[in-house]
């Protein structure tokens, strides 16, 4: 072995090829990867505070399906918002319970902004979640519907004026997308780090693009939108056969340039249920890869690009360093590629698991983001082929 400067045309060329993937990758990762740390750290410390005469009125819409003890506890929060304006609470529960009945009408007696409805029992060929969304929005009072599940806990006595900040009485913004994110603590099941890596990439992967003025769909959990843009479009009507997609393909039908607007400060997110438990976390995945592919404009590209340009990238320089050998040269320019490559993937993707609350990574960071593009791959053939509800009349 030695080390000698000069490297065949070869090996040249590949290491000119895992250079050139490195840069595009450190620029996706700068617009896109950076972009959501970036946002979330101007939310918290650097928007300027509205004055309490200019929050609207608010309706909150509460989807359930008969849980009454997780409901009772996210109630209990909601009427403990400090909110600057009127606002009510509507709970449509999925189907008759006396339960969900009880609970809302022991709180019902002290707090009467809080109302109760049902969907039909019977309903077929119809999305029983679209129904009872359909049913709380038209009974709203209120111009503007904040959408949650009782699925979450809402941490902070702030989160209805923070999701509410954006929106205005001029009417530009429509949409609110917040966030909801998962306790890294509540999974100690094998393969946690990769599922929370997988979960981060996929919320940086609809969230980088909605930053910057390119939304193509939310969080079920926490997201707002005027009553208006709801019944101008005629509700779910174009999506009425599927099951879900509530929470993507009919925002990517109402978005318009500049009429959304991204809520990721600390007080705006909720916290899900069991969100790390990995059937959950499988069918919500699976759920969001299936609607997705009814979405016409939605990033295909960049996000999984990232796995396979570092996957390029690796590749080409273990090449060019097993061309060269016993010259060494080649191989001391290869290792510096992949491990600047390596760094960058710990720096960038730390600051964006950090800024969503997701499990602290380090090591296994370039193992996760080279091979995120793969077990995605995957999850779009087994969305093919598993027997998860997709279509009302199965």
């Amino acid at each position: 072995m030695y080390l000698y400067p000069e490297i065949s045309n070869t090996a040249m060329w590949l290491l000119c090829i895992a250079f050139l993937a490195g840069l595009m990758l450190a620029a996706i990762y700068f617009f896109r990867v950076r972009s959501v740390a970036v946002y979330r750290r101007k939310a918290d410390h650097e928007r300027p505070r509205k004055a309490d005469s200019d929050f609207l009125p608010a309706s909150i819409v509460v989807y359930s399906q008969g849980d009454s003890e997780p409901l009772q506890t996210l109630l209990a929060q909601l009427l403990n918002q400090q909110y600057p304006a009127a606002y009510e609470i509507i709970v449509v529960n999925e189907g008759e319970s006396a339960d969900v009945r009880d609970t809302v009408s022991m709180l019902r007696a002290s707090h009467p902004n809080i109302y109760l409805t049902f969907t039909p029992e019977g309903v077929v060929n119809l999305s029983r979640k679209k129904l009872a969304l359909t049913l709380g929005i038209k009974a709203a009072r209120y111009d503007i519907v904040v959408l949650t599940t009782s699925a979450v806990e809402i941490e902070s006595p702030l989160w209805l004026r923070n999701v509410m900040q954006p929106f205005d009485r001029d009417g530009k913004i429509d949409i609110v997308l917040g966030f909801a994110y998962s306790d890294p603590d509540e999974d100690d099941s094998r393969g946690r780090r990769c599922r929370a890596f997988d979960a981060a990439a996929d919320s940086v992967r609809w969230l980088g693009p909605a930053i910057v003025g390119k939304p193509f769909r939310g969080t079920e959990y926490n997201i707002a939108y005027r009553k208006k843009a709801f019944l101008d479009n005629k509700g779910f009507a174009r999506s009425l056969n599927l099951h879900y997609g509530d929470d993507d393909i009919f925002i990517s039908e109402i978005v318009r340039p500049g009429n959304t607007a991204v809520e990721l400060s600390d007080a705006s997110m909720v916290r899900l249920r069991n969100g790390n438990h990995p059937r959950i976390f499988s069918e919500r995945v699976l759920r969001h890869v299936f609607t997705e592919s009814f979405i016409r404009r939605r990033p295909r590209i960049l996000m999984p690009l990232t796995g396979w340009l570092q996957i390029v990238a690796f590749t080409a320089a273990i090449v060019a360093g097993v061309l060269d050998y016993p010259n060494l040269y080649a191989t001391a320019i290869a290792a510096v590629i992949i491990v600047l490559i390596c760094v960058m993937d710990i720096l960038f993707w730390r600051k964006a698991l950090h800024a969503l609350k997701a499990r602290s990574l380090c090591l296994t960071i370039p193992w996760f983001s080279a091979t995120y593009p793969i077990r995605r791959l995957i999850r779009k053939l087994h969305s093919r082929i598993s027997k998860q509800k997709k279509y009302t009349w199965t």
